[in-house]
């Protein structure tokens, strides 16, 4: 009979154990949950957010458009020239270059960076590297979006057709003319900029921000874009990272899609007048 109520009463401690580890890891999953969910919500309001900008706009962004409108079709007067100077560059300094640039501008880079980041971030529980992969992902697929559709649409030659910086066929299916803009700029100016972004260290900023100049020679010296090309797709990736990284930093807390509490104001008589109280 000792031996049954001895044993009893392991059993019962392993099943009490067993029970709170059960417990730990239900909260510990619903916790996780949680900041997926709210994570994804903000993915998707910044992602909103920054395309449907245009539509908010006032008279200071549309100049600021006109302006990058104006200085890239300036830039495509010196594209034949550009073009001529990286042609006559060959090296095997400048072979490396263009691989590391070419992969570095690739979408596989930015996955890798994107999931990298936010689920390491998710494992060890670190917000800093969470944060960092959440707004490089969105401002991946927001200017994503942006290029792939003028890509298309514009159908631009590429260097290497030799057709000439002016030859277009909108709604090419050859990728001969996807030449504009650059989507391997677009990729590589959003990692430089999250990144320099993320960090405080003065060195390290510099270093994130030159990686995007890394990209650009890779893709004028292997004769895949015109300069013209890739700063435009530079300044689409810009200003959407900015928009993408102000939007995320002001909703950290926040469920951006729940509706705001009205303030209910209350009038109270005061002996020298009245007092107006704000109830939120």
């Amino acid at each position: 009979m000792k031996r049954i109520r001895t044993a009893f009463l392991v059993l019962t401690l392993l099943l009490a154990r067993s029970a709170a580890y059960g417990a730990e890891s239900l909260t510990v999953d619903t916790a996780v949950q949680r900041v997926v969910t709210s994570d994804a919500l903000r993915f998707v309001d910044g992602v909103a957010h920054t395309i449907s900008a245009p539509i908010r706009w006032k008279g200071g962004d549309w100049l600021k458009m006109g302006g990058v409108v104006g200085g890239t079709a300036l830039l495509t007067l010196v594209d034949k020239p550009v073009r001529s100077f990286w042609q006559h560059r060959d090296s095997k300094v400048w072979d490396g270059i263009e691989r590391a640039g070419f992969h570095y501008g690739k979408p596989y880079a930015a996955f890798i960076m994107t999931g990298g980041f936010y689920l390491t971030g998710l494992v060890i529980k670190n917000e800093w590297a969470r944060e960092t992969g959440l707004m490089l992902g969105a401002a991946y697929l927001t200017t994503g979006v942006v290029q792939s559709l003028m890509k298309t649409a514009i159908g631009r030659a590429r260097p290497a057709t030799e057709v000439g910086p002016w030859a277009f066929d909108p709604f090419s299916p050859e990728a001969g003319y996807h030449s504009f803009p650059s989507g391997h700029i677009q990729i590589a100016t959003v990692s430089a900029m999250v990144l320099g972004h993320r960090v405080a260290n003065p060195v390290l900023k510099v270093v994130f921000y030159s990686t995007a100049g890394v990209t650009l020679a890779s893709r004028m010296y292997s004769d895949s874009h015109w300069l013209s090309d890739m700063a435009f797709g530079g300044a689409i990736s810009w200003f959407c990272t900015k928009s993408i990284v102000r939007r995320m930093e002001h909703n950290k807390y926040n469920n951006p899609f729940k509706k705001k509490d009205k303030i209910s104001w209350n009038v109270s008589p005061f002996p020298r007048g009245i007092t107006l109280v704000g109830n939120f």
